[in-house]
């Protein structure tokens, strides 16, 4: 592994880390921006990279350091949002492997609605609902302001990929993967 590409992933784990403390905090969860830097790993990074980055966000939160919006400590995975957290692991990888590679607005905006919005309330709303002992349909009513904030995240998300050329994204993100 390049120096460059150990720069690029703890970067990214940074703006991850980031991305939590920029929030509106409100009950049951708070409205954040750690989905869309996820949702932007996964578009820029290759898929072991993404997954990288999230693992070294991961684990460091994991370990005490306070970066998810419950604090940090291995405990924050069995909280309310701690689904939320493990699907981050599938989607920034997944939303990486899948994604065009010609940025076609229609696969893209499929696979953003699939692991940027499908996978992570799957992950998300069981384990609320394991930590909160609270109902699905209940549940599935608790989030109806987190999608549209969600949604609005994916779409932000993917202009800003969308628009940043090609060849930069070549040449200082994936250009670190050796060949």
């Amino acid at each position: 592994m390049t120096i460059k590409r150990i720069i690029i992933i703890s970067m990214f784990a940074a703006l991850i880390s980031v991305s939590t403390f920029m929030n509106v905090p409100v009950p049951p969860v708070s409205f954040t921006l750690q989905t869309l830097m996820i949702v932007l790993t996964g578009l820029l990074l290759t898929p072991l990279d993404a997954f990288l980055a999230v693992l070294v966000y991961l684990t460091a939160g994991a370990f005490g350091m306070p970066i998810f919006t419950t604090g940090g400590g291995f405990q924050s995975f069995v909280a309310p949002t701690g689904g939320f957290l493990l699907s981050f692991l599938v989607v920034a990888p997944g939303i990486s492997l899948f994604k065009s590679k010609t940025k076609n607005i229609l696969q893209d905006g499929i696979v953003l609605m699939i692991f940027g919005f499908l996978v992570v309330y799957l992950f998300g709303i069981a384990i609320f609902m394991y930590a909160t002992s609270l109902d699905f349909i209940y549940t599935i009513g608790v989030f109806i302001p987190y999608y549209i904030w969600d949604i609005a995240k994916l779409i932000f998300a993917y202009v800003v990929y969308y628009y940043m050329p090609q060849a930069i994204i070549d040449k200082h993100l994936k250009g670190a993967v050796t060949k």
